[in-house]
């Protein structure tokens, strides 16, 4: 039986246009919530309804990508607090769109990583003073935050239980040391944040999409409150109270929108048989859509364009619904069949980019073995294929490990042939899902190996994702700063003079416990918390040169010292026929596991 309630506060609105109408003003500091489902109709009407008003919004948000770009297009936009700008898909890679953002240009950035603007939520929802974090400590990501939002300290030590004034570090040469300091940062409270949830009831409590990402901390820390969309309005008090993750006290208005997180996806199985379900299904990514957006945005004509045709011309959401079609959107309630291959693949046939992935699998296979690691932390990219590929061929030997996604995803198996990290495919074989703080905050730093890609990296480990030699922007951190900070971590990277350098541009993460990189020749080693450099440790002739040699290697792909002719190297064996297969097998579309010779993007 339904409830009573005297909760009246939360209006109740015909559509998302309407609810950015209701609410938001000219000036305000705005949150865009990152779940799985993110609020992209209300990231259309802000866009739609404030263009040529110059309404100077500050707003965060853990990644800009895809439909966000909308967001730079419009000019709506005076500053971004984030930790990530470029695509995600099909390859995390820099968007043209973006290159003069470290010249405050289409708007003023501040960057973090994603734990770090996640845990600046959560004191502002808590109404903490500041939140004591593990990362940006040695990283460039910290200087120009020194004395203003982040402060360093000296850690307790015996004898000083308080530490060190903050002072001497008070400047921006500083960017502390893991040893010695400690880093508290100071609370975000944005005035509305934007939500998009599965469904919600007349008195505005709303239930998430799952894994839950940043989860309720963003929406909890609003100061006015929270405006979002659903996929459904349900009657009041039919909604399980265990499943409500932002209470009605924080919702200023909500309205109905099916497909409100297009072109992300949102996830509803495991409610079949509760009433306020009825009739809301799961649906996947529009991984065409996404696809065209990005494309598109770098390219001024294009973006015009596809700006003009998906967030003016549509004129509402119902409108933007028509103009993608019932036909495309049932299709993405469908789910795929799972890829698989009938017959092992040839050895010979490996490429490059395979060699480097099956080299890094290998490499994480030795660790799990040798460190007994609970996790296997596995960052987007040619990163994420090797930590795939290495469970998959562990588990042949009775080992299974634990594959966690920074979103939230924890014992994730693949849904073979979906190469993107985040798809909701995958949450079909974990064993938990969670959010960001869970995975980058407690999972990560409990005897969890950290698998990521870099833009550069140099032989002390330090990892760059943040400007290219030019100082256009590349991506940002994302998440793996967090990762660095806290767990051993293997770079995953194609070598080239570029990329594996003697000095990175932005000490993006710090290189402390960076102990391996990998490319399509070898791994180089070092020790973690070491002065020590990389030095090869073991040699395979990349597949486009079997004639190669590894000093040549060396010298001809990196900027780095030679090998060390008193320090033996080993050979690798040959991929053989199992690596390949269980790669090529993930990978059914070649994306990460193409033959490319010239490296201008993320690998």
């Amino acid at each position: 039986m339904p409830q009573e309630s005297n909760h009246q506060t939360t209006k109740i609105l015909s559509d998302p246009d309407s609810l950015v109408r209701e609410f938001v003003k000219p000036g305000m500091y705005l949150h865009l919530a990152t779940t799985m489902s993110r609020p992209n109709a209300l990231i259309y009407s802000l866009s739609r309804i404030f263009e040529g008003t110059n309404p100077e919004f500050t707003i965060s948000v853990a990644g800009i990508h895809s439909s966000a770009h909308c967001l730079a297009l419009s000019g709506i936009v005076k500053k971004m607090i984030t930790g990530f700008a470029g695509d995600n898909y099909p390859k995390p890679s820099p968007n043209s769109l973006y290159k003069d953002l470290m010249r405050g240009k289409p708007f003023e950035l501040e960057l973090w990583s994603l734990l770090t603007l996640v845990q600046r939520l959560m004191a502002g929802a808590m109404k903490l003073p500041g939140f004591v974090s593990n990362s940006l400590v040695g990283s460039d990501l910290i200087t120009d935050k020194l004395g203003k939002t982040a402060f360093l300290y000296h850690k307790p030590t015996e004898g000083n239980p308080y530490g060190e004034a903050a002072s001497p570090h008070l400047v921006s040469e500083s960017r502390g040391t893991k040893e010695k300091d400690m880093v508290v940062l100071l609370p975000l409270c944005p005035d509305i944040t934007l939500v998009h949830g599965v469904v919600a009831d007349e008195d505005g409590n709303i239930v998430l999409s799952q894994p839950a990402g940043e989860g309720a901390w963003g929406a909890l820390a609003a100061t006015k409150g929270v405006i979002a969309t659903v996929e459904k309005i349900v009657p009041r008090g039919t909604v399980p109270p265990e499943l409500v993750l932002i209470p009605s006290t924080k919702v200023l208005g909500i309205a109905p929108a099916r497909y409100g997180a297009h072109p992300q996806s949102l996830r509803v199985q495991g409610f079949p048989e509760i009433p306020a379900f009825e009739g809301v299904e799961s649906y996947l990514d529009d991984y065409e859509f996404q696809m065209e957006a990005n494309k598109a945005a770098g390219i001024p004509a294009k973006a015009e364009k596809w700006y003009k045709e998906n967030v003016i011309l549509s004129g509402g959401h119902e409108d933007y619904l028509d103009l993608i079609g019932e036909t495309r959107l049932r299709r993405l309630k469908m789910t795929p069949p799972e890829h698989s291959l009938t017959s092992p693949e040839n050895p010979k046939t490996v490429n490059d980019s395979e060699q480097m992935i099956i080299l890094a699998a290998r490499a994480i296979i030795e660790k799990v073995k040798t460190k007994g690691y609970k996790t296997i932390l596995a960052g987007i990219g040619a990163a994420h294929m090797a930590a795939w590929t290495a469970a998959k061929l562990l588990e042949k030997e009775g080992i299974h490990i634990k594959i966690v996604a920074e979103l939230g995803f924890y014992g994730m198996k693949p849904f073979v042939g979906d190469v993107f990290l985040f798809s909701q495919l995958h949450t079909q074989h974990c064993s938990m899902l969670s959010d960001i703080v869970s995975i980058l905050g407690t999972v990560v730093p409990d005897d969890c190996l950290g698998v990521i890609g870099a833009a550069e990296v140099d032989w002390f480990g330090n990892i760059n994702s943040v400007l290219d030699g030019k100082g256009n922007f590349l991506v940002g951190s994302g998440g793996a700063n967090d990762i660095v900070s806290t767990a051993d971590t293997i770079v995953v990277a194609k070598a080239n003079r570029f990329r594996f350098v003697r000095k990175v541009k932005h000490i993006t993460s710090p290189g402390d416990r960076v102990v391996e990189a990998v490319c399509q020749f070898g791994r180089f080693k070092r020790t973690s918390f070491s002065d020590h450099p990389f030095e090869l440790s073991s040699w395979l002739a990349p597949a486009s040169d079997e004639e190669m040699e590894s000093e040549e290697a060396v010298l001809r792909y990196t900027l780095w010292l030679p090998p060390d002719e008193d320090l033996p190297i080993a050979q690798e064996p040959e991929i053989n026929a199992d690596e390949l297969t269980a790669l090529r097998e993930l990978d059914p579309e070649r994306i990460y596991t193409e033959q490319f010779m010239v490296y201008t993007r993320l690998p």
